[in-house]
């Protein structure tokens, strides 16, 4: 066989709503709020619970954007597009969906993909309770980056397994 052989691919599309996302901040950041001490600053409850509210969301959505670039770099083997003569800005982005597209061998498996669209979502819901946590809630912001690191390694452990990490057998001669 040859080494020259082009592998068939296919594209699939992982679509993470926005709304969907917010949802489950904004119940972990409730829960957050209702198990911290009563002792704790009264205002910073009140601040991490109202994570989803007019200006307080626009730092959850700087972080989402964030976090969707870091997967789709997480996933380069898969997402890797030619670079383009383009202008890119700071604008503040909030799409109704978040999309990760990838091309992969017409061997993946679909439960991979279903597998890799929950462990996204997963990350990127947890990455903006620790970036909003770290200014809100210091003390709870590490359980949550520990969360969002643990998925992280998971999807790159799918990822590595789909793509084949090279191992070579030891020959003794």
């Amino acid at each position: 066989m040859s080494e020259n052989t082009t592998t068939e691919t296919r594209t699939v599309k992982l679509k993470f709503l926005r709304s969907q996302l917010l949802y489950d901040i904004k119940n972990y950041a409730y829960v957050e709020g209702e198990v911290m001490d009563e002792d704790k600053n009264v205002h910073a409850k009140h601040t991490l619970t109202e994570i989803g509210e007019e200006g307080n969301v626009d730092r959850v959505t700087r972080i989402l954007s964030v976090v969707h670039a870091a997967v789709i770099e997480i996933l380069y083997p898969y997402t890797k597009l030619e670079a383009a003569e383009e202008e890119i800005n700071d604008i503040l982005w909030a799409p109704e969906e978040y999309l990760v597209e990838f091309h992969v061998p017409t061997t993946f498996s679909r439960t991979t993909a279903h597998l890799l669209s929950r462990l996204i979502h997963e990350f990127m819901v947890y990455s903006v309770l620790h970036d909003w946590l770290s200014i809100t809630n210091p003390s709870a912001a590490a359980n949550w980056k520990a969360k969002a690191d643990a998925v992280s390694e998971q999807i790159n452990e799918v990822k590595n397994l789909r793509t084949g990490v090279l191992t070579r057998k030891c020959q003794p001669f």
